[in-house]
């Protein structure tokens, strides 16, 4: 698992773009000009920190979600061919560590909201490396990452960006006051967006000998600059062969930044394929611009916060105006989670296996369980089973609130089953009691609380003793009970082993 994490961080390392493109024609792929540019930019704000991101899981806190292992990375034969890439990547993020209790300004539009660095989080609590690269929608899944707050602990918080917030831009003090902060105005009258003027439009089709499909102005910044984008079709030829993939076509688009009479614009390379056309991003339709967050005239030009966000993908970073050239330096690709699962830790397992030891100290000590699984009797439960690697032995919890409930267990002669019916959902434990004995153990679950358990032994066929949520009932009760479920089905549930390896 670790040496998929390092390929992970080295490939999205790789994908930083330092893409530098001027007024009139497209920068060589090998030219080092934007580089050097980069590096300058990087250097010069180390005592002005850049501004950074910050992203919310729904939690407490708000991250500052990292791209790479806090390790210095060293150099190897295995990573020579990337490692420039990968260390300046890291150097990067280191900046933003170093500086990270200077980042009190959460920018909402002209407004700041003052916040503090908490801490890191550099752990999960099996004490292995949290993710890195990704964003989770769950509390309880760790990232590697700088943690911050409100300044005012007691202040209501705002779900604009506690829940909801991914790409909050924030900023140090010093570089408030070195930067003159320019408003944002988006320009989608009616729901939709302009298209740039015709005549930009035309050249832009002359300098690449290309059929523009699609234009937009998006934003106007400062009530000067004009952001837009153009979307070409076909195969851009003109594009630099991949290294990795000689026979990879491209699709182009451009981000273009309008100043009155001068064009600037940098260009974002797509796939081309003569049967499904151009694309950018998977499951997208057409190019997805970036998104300018926060806008700021520094002291050597423009610069300009971004987000970009896709299916499955989230970017950040920014894009400068130096010297008649658009330069975007994206500071990380994150890959966004969908649907994952509620985290089961070892001291979790370990709360677990006691319940089920306590349930029964002397035939369960003889039981070692060693796969789990998430499964769904009611949506409104964390359903966790526990069983044995052969799938005789086994238990039921409910998580709430960190505390976990035992069910009830299953063993060789008592079957694990389900089912719902009107809006309630049934947990069965059902088999042979030994001769003409049979017994069934039924819980019924609605909105997420249990209304009942009803036991019941049948003898040849005959209910022959019943209790109702501990109590006994009649015959006639529980014949009633048991006619109001439906027949049990078998729970789907894809175990993992406890120690973290597949399970066969």
């Amino acid at each position: 698992m670790k040496k998929l994490i390092f390929v992970a961080v080295c490939a999205t390392a790789v994908m930083i773009s330092c893409t530098n493109k001027g007024q009139t024609a497209p920068a060589d792929s090998n030219d080092s000009t934007s580089t050097t540019v980069l590096d300058s930019i990087i250097e010069e704000n180390d005592t002005t920190p850049l501004p950074m991101f910050l992203f919310s899981n729904g939690g407490k806190y708000l991250q500052m979600l990292y791209w790479a292992h806090v390790e210095e990375p060293k150099k190897s034969k295995d990573n020579e061919d990337y490692y420039d890439v990968w260390r300046k990547s890291w150097e990067l993020q280191e900046m933003f560590r170093r500086n990270a209790a200077q980042y009190t300004n959460l920018l909402d539009g002209d407004k700041i909201i003052k916040i503090k660095y908490i801490d890191e989080v550099l752990k999960d609590p099996d004490g292995n490396t949290p993710s890195i690269g990704e964003i989770h929608g769950r509390e309880q899944i760790p990232s590697l990452c700088a943690r911050f707050e409100n300044v005012n602990a007691k202040e209501k918080r705002n779900d604009k960006f506690f829940v909801d917030g991914w790409g909050l831009v924030i900023v140090t003090d010093s570089y408030l006051k070195s930067r003159k902060q320019l408003a944002i105005k988006e320009l989608d009258g009616n729901g939709a967006y302009p298209k740039l003027p015709a005549d930009i439009v035309k050249a832009l089709e002359k300098e690449y000998g290309m059929k523009a499909s699609n234009s937009s102005k998006l934003q106007m910044i400062g009530g000067r600059y004009i952001h837009g984008t153009v979307e070409f079709q076909g195969e851009y030829k003109k594009a630099p062969k991949d290294k990795y993939d000689a026979d990879r076509k491209y699709a182009l688009a451009l981000e273009v930044l309008i100043d009155g009479d001068k064009v600037y614009k940098y260009e974002q390379l797509g796939y081309y394929d003569e049967e499904y056309g151009c694309t950018w991003n998977a499951d997208a339709d057409g190019y997805i611009s970036n998104d300018i967050v926060a806008a700021f005239e520094g002291p050597k030009g423009l610069e300009l916060c971004f987000t970009h966000g896709a299916p499955e993908s989230f970017c950040t970073g920014l894009i400068y105006l130096r010297d008649g050239k658009l330069i975007e330096h994206q500071y990380e690709m994150y890959h966004a989670m969908v649907d994952e699962e509620i985290p089961v830790w070892k001291k979790d397992f370990a709360q677990m296996q006691k319940l089920y030891l306590a349930d029964d100290p002397h035939d369960h000590k003889y039981v070692e369980l060693t796969k789990w699984a998430h499964c769904y009797i009611d949506y409104d439960n964390e359903w966790i089973w526990l069983r044995d690697k052969d799938d005789k032995n086994g238990a039921f919890f409910i998580r709430k609130d960190g505390k976990f409930t035992l069910i009830d267990i299953e063993n060789a002669h008592q079957s694990p089953s389900s089912c719902q019916k009107d809006g309630i959902s049934y947990l069965k434990f059902e088999g042979s009691a030994g001769g003409p004995s049979y017994q069934r153990i039924i819980y019924a679950f609605q909105n997420g609380k249990k209304l009942w358990k009803l036991f019941v032994l049948e003898i040849y066929g005959e209910v022959d003793e019943c209790s109702l949520n501990g109590k006994d009932i009649s015959k006639e009760e529980a014949k009633a009970y048991l006619d109001q479920v439906p027949e049990g089905r078998e729970i789907n549930a894809w175990f993992k082993n406890i120690n973290g390896e597949e399970t066969e």
